[in-house]
């Protein structure tokens, strides 16, 4: 089956950094939001509610001051050649992230993908209102894979899947090719077809195009 897919994870997949951890460390509200991850893990808030805990801390914040940071957030290496081997064999990429909007935006600007999900920080007046719009939760991100399927005319059978974390696990059971790119943990290369540990993105395309003729 051909491959006309690849729904990327972000943090840790096409950044070498998590977004909310790299935002967080650069405004020193690390600490307390360290407390938030712990709550959502022991059960004891929504991720709704870790997300909009989180984002409190950054109430009144310049927006350019956050897209800032945002843009000092390295990519892995050879992401960029990823995508633009990807579009050369005219395969759709899409990014899928529990991360934010902005970083989301800010990739799609310099490497231009064809959509991305993310959570979105919200802002009047050029300063964050400490309000957040989750769309991609720690739990929900194989039920945006219909909609992504819908809006290219594809099926699961045409589609791959990459990142690094358990979030993406549900997913990768419904798509054709899952690949844990230097998993976090076991779980998620437990439910991926192919593993790759690399320095490079670009090791994942020998994986894609071989599903691609």
């Amino acid at each position: 089956m051909t491959i006309k897919l690849v729904i990327f994870d972000v943090d840790g997949t096409l950044i070498q950094a998590y977004s909310w951890q790299h935002i967080h460390q650069s405004l020193n509200t690390w600490n307390q939001a360290k407390k938030h991850g712990d709550q959502f893990f022991n059960n004891q808030i929504t991720y709704k509610q870790w997300a909009q805990l989180d984002v409190a801390l950054w109430t009144n914040q310049p927006l350019t001051k956050i897209n800032h940071i945002i843009s000092q957030m390295p990519y892995t290496e050879g992401a960029k050649e990823t995508i633009t081997t990807l579009k050369l064999n005219n395969i759709k990429t899409f990014l899928l992230s529990a991360g934010l909007t902005q970083v989301a935006e800010r990739i799609n600007k310099e490497l231009g993908v064809n959509g991305f999900t993310a959570n979105t920080l919200t802002a009047k007046d050029g300063r964050l209102t400490g309000k957040v719009k989750v769309n991609v939760s720690f739990h929900n991100k194989h039920k945006h894979l219909s909609t992504i399927l819908q809006k290219f005319n594809l099926t699961p059978q045409q589609c791959a899947a990459v990142g690094d974390d358990p979030t993406l696990t549900p997913l990768f059971k419904k798509v054709h090719l899952a690949i844990a790119f230097n998993p976090t943990d076991k779980t998620v290369e437990k439910h991926a077809h192919v593993t790759v540990r690399s320095n490079n993105l670009q090791d994942i395309l020998p994986h894609i195009l071989e599903h691609h003729h």
